[in-house]
């Protein structure tokens, strides 16, 4: 286990970004391996894992633009069947959080959604790649990129 393992053992709930996913999946050159610790404590049951139903969106949209049926088909499976990862849907909670969010600093709303899913699932951190997001004080945030091994 690496830096990013040992880590993840101070959480019960996590809450994690797209572009992890895309890590994972697409084996990205820079982050699979990274991606692939945080997924692997997920599927041990180590940790519990949770991501907004906005995933589906955000991961699809790439392969369904290149007509690639495969790697959506792919996608699709993963992320409805991966164990001991929960997706949650937006519901008034989530947007109303989402909306103070973007209010309080402007985020994006696809990433406001994500925090607030985060928020209001009881999750203890947000994993994402997206430094912009690492000064909100309502939940801590862990950019991966910190974790990188060594190439």
């Amino acid at each position: 286990m690496g830096r990013l393992g040992d880590e993840l053992k101070k959480y019960q709930r996590i809450l994690i970004d797209t572009n992890l996913f895309i890590y994972l999946m697409e084996r990205h050159p820079q982050y699979f391996q990274v991606a692939r610790e945080v997924f692997e404590q997920i599927e041990k049951g180590q940790v519990y894992g949770i991501t907004s139903i906005l995933v589906l969106t955000e991961v699809l949209t790439k392969p369904l633009k290149d007509n690639n049926e495969n790697l959506a088909r792919s996608y699709k499976a993963a992320i409805s069947t991966f164990p001991n990862l929960s997706v949650k849907n937006i519901d008034n909670n989530i947007c109303i959080t989402a909306a103070e969010l973007r209010a309080k600093y402007g985020f994006k709303t696809p990433d406001a959604i994500f925090i607030a899913t985060a928020i209001e699932e009881g999750a203890e951190v947000f994993i994402t790649n997206d430094i912009r997001l690492k000064n909100m004080t309502e939940i801590n945030c862990i950019i991966i990129s910190d974790y990188l091994y060594p190439q």
